[in-house]
C-alpha cells in the first residue's frame, strides 16, 4: 500500500537529498522553485504528494510562468518542470507515489540563434598566428579545437594532463559537490605536442609543479591574447565562446556524432537536448 506522505515532508526530503549531491546554483534554483510549489498547493489544500495528477502541475506551471503578469522565458518554465519531473522521481523510487505525473510533461522549446563559428579557412589561419608560441598555441587548441568553456580552460592544473601514452588527453574536472566527477578529451596530435613541449620547458626552467594552473594567467589576458591573434590572422574578432562553439561545428561538420560531442563539450543532458541540438543542428550530419 503506498504511504501517505506530506507534501511538505516530500519537498523537504527531495532538497535534503538533492543538497549533497548538485551544485549550490541548482540547489538554490531548487529551493526557490520548491517555495513558490509548497505556498501554490498549500493554498489550493493538496495535503499528500500522492495526490498530484499530471494536470495539477500543468496549472503550477502556468502559474509559475505568469507570475506578477509577466510572461518567464521557456528556460525559466523549463527550470520548473525539472523541479516537478526531479521530486516526482524521487518520491516514485521511495514508494510514496505509483508513478510519476510530470514524466510527460514536454519542455517548452527554447529559441535559440546559431553560434558564431569561425569557417575552416580562418581557424587555420588563427592557429598558424599561434604556432610562433607553445602556450599561445595551447590557448588556441583548447578553446578552438577541443572546446573547453574559459573557466574550464583557466581551473585546468599540469597533472591534468596526460601526455605520455599513445592517445594523449586533458582530464577536466569538476569542482564543489561534482568534484568527483570528470571528462577526458583527446588531443589533436600538434596541440599535444605544444603541451608536451610547454611542459618540459617548465622542468627545463624548474618551474615545474604537478598542482600549478596550466594557464597561469587571468580570463582578462585570455581575451586579450585572441584578440591580438586574430588581428594577426586578418581574422574578425575572436573569444573564448566563438572558439569552444568553433570546436563544437568542426567536430560535427567532419562526421563525429553529435552526442559524442555534447559528452565532450560537457553538455548535461538537459543542455544537450534544449541547446545543443538547436543551436548546432546545422552542422549535425543526418543518421
Amino acid at each position: 500500500m503506498t504511504p501517505v506522505v506530506p507534501l511538505e515532508e516530500a519537498v523537504h526530503a527531495y532538497l535534503e537529498a538533492m543538497a549533497r549531491v548538485r551544485t549550490e546554483n541548482v540547489v538554490t534554483n531548487h529551493v526557490s522553485i520548491a517555495r513558490r510549489f509548497l505556498d501554490y498547493f498549500s493554498s489550493r489544500r493538496t495535503a499528500d504528494v500522492g495526490s498530484l495528477r499530471r494536470e495539477d502541475l500543468l496549472a503550477f506551471l502556468d502559474y509559475f510562468s505568469h507570475r506578477r503578469e509577466i510572461t518567464v522565458p521557456a528556460s525559466a518554465y523549463n527550470l520548473g518542470l525539472e523541479f516537478l519531473k526531479r521530486l516526482g522521481l524521487f518520491c516514485l523510487k521511495r514508494g510514496w507515489i505509483e508513478e510519476n505525473p510530470a514524466e510527460g510533461i514536454p519542455f517548452q522549446e527554447i529559441k535559440v540563434e546559431m553560434p558564431l563559428v569561425l569557417a575552416w579557412e580562418e581557424r587555420e589561419r588563427l592557429l598558424e598566428a599561434a604556432r610562433t608560441d607553445d602556450f599561445e598555441r595551447i590557448l588556441v587548441g583548447l578553446l578552438g579545437e577541443v572546446g573547453l568553456k574559459k573557466q574550464e580552460l583557466l581551473a585546468l592544473l599540469l597533472a591534468d594532463l596526460e601526455l605520455e601514452g599513445p592517445e594523449p588527453a586533458v582530464v577536466v574536472r569538476y569542482a564543489g559537490k561534482l568534484q568527483k566527477k570528470s571528462r577526458r578529451i583527446p588531443l589533436p596530435a600538434e596541440l599535444a605536442g605544444a603541451l608536451a613541449r610547454y611542459v618540459a620547458r617548465l622542468r627545463a626552467l624548474g618551474t615545474y609543479s604537478p598542482f600549478s594552473p596550466l594557464v597561469p594567467i587571468t580570463g582578462r589576458q585570455v581575451n586579450n591574447i585572441l584578440a591580438r591573434l586574430s588581428r594577426q590572422a586578418g581574422i574578425r574578432p575572436v573569444n573564448p565562446q566563438i572558439l569552444r562553439d568553433t570546436a563544437a561545428a568542426h567536430l560535427l561538420f567532419s562526421g563525429r556524432p553529435a552526442e559524442e560531442v555534447g559528452r565532450l563539450l560537457g553538455y548535461t543532458p538537459r543542455g544537450y537536448q534544449l541547446e545543443f541540438l538547436p543551436r548546432f543542428q546545422a552542422w549535425i550530419r543526418p543518421t
